[in-house]
């Protein structure tokens, strides 16, 4: 096989289960459970709140590989026409699952097993693998009234909500049968509308509760509270006296989630319009943002009521500060403080992870953890039918909209920073499912819960259609093989590139290296011209200073000679040349 150099594409071959990724050791003196080690040898691992299977890369074979045998690509034995024509992403498909009455929150059980809220009660759907349902009702409602939206599953049980309450039952996985025995875990909530319920690992039960902005206790009704369902009281929990205020100033609504580092997200309504002279007059809706906050800290404040998040003020007035911005709500400003500046401050008012935009209704928020997950392209399709790969960890959202208006009625997916791991303001959302025209009357899509299964396929719920929709990518069982060959396409362009930039500076390099060479001869020659030059000027100086010499000496000799008095007797070539 050829050796890569760029850790893209190994990585992207281990992804595809063809060669082994490089990286993670292996914690060899950390005992592995029985559970573990069987996910090992099947190239997975768990992560996050609720344990998903992903592929795990430093695995021989990751779990994620492209065997159709593993893939579920037959259809439902019946197909369910939609109530309006809808759209999905480029390389994926849309069904109707099943139908009913009202369906809210959905929940997937570890047997791939959905547990769906509904006008009717709460219903269990037994799903197979090519989309064939079997539903049946667990309970029509609690002791103190209906169900209403929430659920959730901890340690083999079912925790339920009331519009005051939570129940919880013994369940066992792909239980398809009524639910019986149930206990009594929080009383006394005092909800103006449905809440959810999320539960940590450490079994942490998260209930919010929201009011009305007209509710001049909303500071102290508008909270999360958090109890521990390991030790319920006898007599139940009272939402009022026990517990511990996790959260102040939420405002939640819709469905919650918790990400791979057991965060809660949720979602923060937004305002009714307002008067504010100094911003333009009246503030709508379309000027405001509404709010997905993470709750990473206990015990802070996220500014309800007293504090709104700025869209696009820039219709309105020069002062906007842009989205995100974070200004005091006229109901609660005066003369003593300054409350734009109060609410631009984290420590009284936390500024939310994703300020998104108004007019949407945002219903629910689900953090897609791996599951199955795909890698392709418009043209190859996808390795698998679940959501892409590189989707894992990051949020997708419902947009329930609001009867009459053509915003929202769709389910997106926020896009993250891959370093950071943070939401990307400037990046357009990805739009996963909407109606294919605008729905302005009654009886629209409204998706209000999200979900998804074993297989990486996304669950929609929507309430005024009575509709579950599932959302699966096209799968091709040439897309590894092609996202392969396309890899080492450009690994081996980028390498003849490389080779084609190497070369041209070796060339360049010889070139100058010859040119160099040239230069140092003619420097060579020139020195050799000086050398003699200056040797023949030594020799003639040396030969003038000899001939001095000598002539000096000859003079010396006359004179001495002619003192002695024997100037007659000096041959001819000693006369004095004056003479």
């Amino acid at each position: 096989m050829k050796k890569f150099r760029t850790k893209r594409s190994i990585l992207l071959l281990a992804l595809l289960g063809i060669i082994t990724a490089p990286g993670y050791n292996a914690q060899d003196d950390i005992p592995l459970s029985a559970d573990e080690m069987k996910l090992k040898a099947q190239g997975a691992m768990r992560v996050g709140i609720d344990d998903a299977i992903v592929p795990d890369a430093s695995a021989e074979h990751p779990l994620v590989v492209s065997r159709p045998e593993v893939q579920p690509l037959c259809k439902p034995a019946t197909t369910l026409q939609p109530s309006q024509e809808i759209e999905v992403m480029n390389g994926y498909e849309a069904t109707v699952l099943t139908n009913i009455q009202g369906p809210r929150k959905m929940i997937v059980d570890p047997v791939n097993h959905i547990l769906v809220t509904g006008n009717d009660g709460l219903s269990s759907i037994r799903l197979d693998e090519c989309g064939n349902t079997d539903t049946r009702l667990l309970m029509e409602q609690l002791d103190d009234g209906p169900i209403r939206y929430g659920v959730a599953l901890y340690d083999g049980q079912l925790y339920v909500a009331s519009s005051q309450s939570v129940w919880r039952f013994p369940y066992v996985d792909g239980q398809h049968t009524p639910l019986e025995g149930g206990e009594l875990v929080l009383i006394n909530i005092n909800a103006q509308n449905d809440f959810d319920i999320a539960i940590d690992p450490f079994g942490h039960i998260y209930i919010p509760r929201s009011a009305s902005e007209e509710n001049v206790l909303a500071e102290k009704h508008a909270i999360i509270k958090r109890f521990n369902v390991n030790a319920v009281p006898d007599d139940a929990y009272d939402y009022e006296t026990d517990g511990e205020i996790f959260a102040y100033g939420t405002n939640v609504h819709g469905g919650m989630g918790f990400d791979a580092q057991g965060r809660l997200w949720g979602i923060d309504a937004p305002y009714q319009p307002f008067q504010r002279s100094d911003l333009g007059g009246e503030i709508s809706p379309g000027g405001l943002a509404e709010e997905i906050n993470v709750y990473e800290f206990p015990y802070m404040n996220y500014g309800f009521p007293y504090c709104f998040t700025e869209y696009d003020l820039q219709s309105y007035t020069a002062q906007a500060k842009g989205k995100g911005g974070q200004w005091g709500h006229p109901s609660f400003m005066n003369g003593t403080v300054d409350l734009d500046s109060y609410c631009e401050q984290s420590e009284n008012n936390r500024q939310p992870a994703v300020p998104i935009a108004p007019m949407n209704s945002a219903s629910a928020v689900h953090f897609y953890m791996g599951q199955f997950c795909s890698v392709g392209s418009d043209k190859t399709m996808g390795t698998s039918v679940g959501m892409p790969c590189n989707w894992t960890d990051t949020p997708i959202v419902a947009y329930r909209g609001n009867a009459g208006q053509a915003d929202g009625h769709r389910v997106v997916h926020l896009p993250f920073d891959d370093l950071g791991h943070k939401p990307r303001w400037d990046k357009k959302e990805d739009v996963i499912f909407q109606t294919k025209q605008a729905c302005v009357g009654e009886g629209c899509i409204s998706p209000v819960g999200i979900a998804v299964d074993d297989y990486g396929r996304l669950l929609v719920s929507s309430q005024d259609t009575n509709e579950i929709f599932m959302i699966q990518r096209i799968y091709n069982v040439n897309a590894a093989r092609l996202m392969t060959d396309k890899a080492i396409a450009l690994e081996e362009a980028e390498e003849l590139k490389e080779a084609a930039l190497d070369n041209e500076k070796e060339e360049k390099e010889d070139e100058e290296e010859i040119i160099q060479g040239s230069s140092l001869e003619d420097e060579e020659e020139e020195d050799e011209e000086e050398d003699m030059i200056r040797a023949n000027t030594l020799e003639d100086e040396d030969e003038d200073d000899e001939d001095m010499i000598r002539a000096n000496s000859l003079e010396d000799d006359e004179e001495d000679y002619l003192e002695e008095g024997g100037e007659e007797q000096l041959p001819y070539y000693y006369y004095p040349m004056n003479k």
